[in-house]
């Protein structure tokens, strides 16, 4: 049973973290002042201190909360033929960014100087790739990413999903990235003056990397 002490804290640390995410809604990462989250918050400096040692540790517990909530959004894809899945996976990436823009430039934005993003940011950021190399296992055809160096670089990756070898785990991991800068256009208002609004690109993109992946066949 979660007792009064903790459930204080609790309520007091979800109000530091909203207080912070509007603070980088407006300022950025790179302007995120601890001063003025204890300001929102209605405390004083020092204790939110007392939640977050540093700027850095506050930083990270709202990166890891943004690639779990992510993954979350990811996880609610339920189980269909991998071209629908690949597919359903990427609308649910672009629509969750879309939602939380300042939440998907966190994790996948310019870095904010001086933060260096600590190990324990790794495993949240591999969960968000890993419904998307599970599906990718799947494809039929080999894609071309069979240079050695980059198939050994790929063997924990390769890990993730049955069936899946460090070639085919490169080949997915670059069309994830095509999906991530594909959205990253879009928020950063690249893509007014030739695809916006930017759903028939998107769909596009998607369909064009189930081919690519060889989903099709697969399903």
């Amino acid at each position: 049973m979660v007792g009064v002490r903790e459930q204080s804290r609790a309520r007091t640390t979800a109000a530091i973290l909203a207080a912070a995410r509007a603070e980088i809604a407006e300022h950025g990462g790179g302007g995120l002042s601890m001063r003025a989250v204890a300001r929102e918050v209605g405390m004083v400096s020092s204790a939110v201190y007392r939640y977050f040692p540093t700027r850095e540790a506050l930083l990270t517990a709202m990166i890891l909360e943004s690639y779990e909530g992510l993954a979350s959004a990811l996880g609610e894809v339920g189980a269909r033929r991998p071209d629908r899945r690949w597919v359903a996976l990427g609308h649910a990436l672009r629509a969750w960014a879309l939602g939380r823009p300042h939440e998907f430039q966190l994790i996948y934005g310019t870095p904010i100087p001086g933060y260096v993003a600590p190990p324990e940011t790794v495993p949240a950021a591999a969960a968000v790739a890993a419904p998307f190399l599970e599906v990718g296992a799947k494809g039929a055809e080999a894609p071309p990413f069979v240079r050695p160096g980059l198939v050994a670089q790929m063997a924990t990756v390769a890990e993730v999903a049955d069936g899946l070898t460090g070639d085919r785990a490169a080949a997915v991991i670059a069309e994830l990235a095509a999906l991530v800068g594909a959205v990253t256009l879009e928020l950063g208002g690249h893509l007014v003056g030739s695809a916006d609004p930017a759903d028939e690109f998107f769909a596009a993109l998607l369909e064009r990397q189930v081919d690519t992946l060889g989903l099709v066949e697969a399903g």
